[in-house]
């Protein structure tokens, strides 16, 4: 089997409204998705998923591009030795953001060809189940104000998650003001989580305000406290994990497992969260698992995209033990729900192994057509 091609696909769900779309950092004008697909000269075909294509989908046509010249003519089932070469041999302008999304979308596609072409799951090509089911914790907690982001929060433990991120708002003080209002609303055994978004978004806060933020969570005990910091700022993380007794979690937005590992080595979190689609692919998951089960720290997968990534993210959890959630976008999403391959099967608040051979994902010209991309658009920052 050889690979033949491979095609960046942009897509978009666009929304007609700001209301309830709107967060701390922007608004979601329109759910952008960036696909990568790798075909076979078989006929057989695989899907992966640039995570960073929410906001920067015009990018990754050019680096697919770039990138195809390694794997055309190649054999897709050598899928973690052609990972590896498309980083090693792009080291000088490939190494980590938005590049290394588009590796990891590549090495995705493989793993989908390779399942489909022995008929099983993906996580049975990565040693098989480590759990028999995993609990989903419910995230989005957009909007603006208190009573949206309460009314979220309800709506979420209704429908039977056990626990719920919300993500906090402007300023320290807001942001103490909805977490207090999230853990008065929801029933004590509901778990939540206050995501800070790099403490916050785009104008962060100086350590010393999020250390208060965190020492005002104590009290109300949130399941971890996310992203205290900007990406970048490893010592900040450090000093807040040292001053503050709740779990501190980071950091999504990394692009490779070296970055992990210097916040690891650092003492910087409790809870590593990398993201199949963004980080690099389902290996570099995988290691960066097994560099945090060094320090015996928990590994909880960030999953904000289509069903591409949401497959991706949770065959990497359902093989490896060190995983015992994952994130599960509340957001009303037809892209994302029109690219699985059959449905989820969740169970109270917990998804079931897939069955579908691959990634269990599928991508249909008239998929293609009924969501063109609308370039300019996306997850807006201000």
């Amino acid at each position: 089997m050889k690979i033949t091609s491979v095609r960046a696909v942009l897509l978009s769900h666009p929304y007609d409204t700001r209301d309830g779309l709107e967060w701390v950092g922007g608004y979601i004008s329109s759910w952008d998705a960036a696909l990568v697909e790798v075909r076979t000269d078989t006929g057989l075909t695989g899907i992966g998923e640039v995570a960073q294509g929410i906001m920067g989908a015009a990018a990754v046509p050019g680096i697919v591009e770039g990138l195809a010249q390694y794997v055309v003519g190649e054999d897709p089932r050598r899928v973690t030795h052609l990972r590896d070469r498309l980083y090693d041999r792009t080291v000088f302008w490939a190494r980590g953001g938005i590049a290394t999304g588009v590796i990891g979308a590549i090495e995705c596609a493989l793993w989908d060809i390779l399942g489909k072409a022995r008929g099983l799951p993906v996580y049975e090509l990565l040693g098989g189940l480590a759990h028999d089911r995993l609990p989903l914790y419910a995230s989005g907690g957009l909007g603006t104000t208190v009573e949206q982001i309460v009314a979220f929060a309800r709506e979420s433990e209704a429908k039977g998650f056990g626990i719920v991120k919300v993500r906090g708002i402007k300023t320290p003080d807001d942001s103490i003001a909805v977490a207090r209002a999230v853990r008065d609303a929801l029933r004590p055994e509901t778990g939540f989580v206050l995501d800070a978004v790099q403490g916050c978004a785009s104008r962060p806060w100086a350590v010393s305000e999020a250390v208060r933020v965190g020492t005002a969570l104590e009290e109300l005990r949130p399941r971890w406290f996310e992203e205290p910091c900007r990406a970048e700022n490893i010592q900040g993380y450090a000093e807040v994990r040292r001053r503050v007794r709740v779990p501190v979690s980071g950091v999504e937005s990394y692009a490779t497992r070296f970055e992990f590992a210097a916040l690891i080595e650092a003492d910087g979190v409790d809870i590593v969260q990398p993201d199949a689609a963004m980080v690099g692919g389902i290996t570099e998951v995988q290691r960066v698992a097994a560099v945090a089960a060094t320090r015996f720290l928990t590994v909880i997968l960030h999953t904000w995209g289509t069903a591409v990534t949401v497959m991706a993210n949770l065959h990497a959890a359902f093989a490896t033990a060190i995983i015992p959630m994952v994130e599960f976008c509340q957001i009303p999403n037809p892209l994302r729900e029109a690219l699985y391959a059959e449905p989820l099967r969740i169970e109270a608040g917990h998804v079931l192994p897939p069955t579908a051979p691959g990634l269990g994902v599928t991508l249909t010209p008239a998929i293609e057509r009924a969501f063109p991309h609308l370039p300019g658009r996306g997850h807006v920052i201000f």
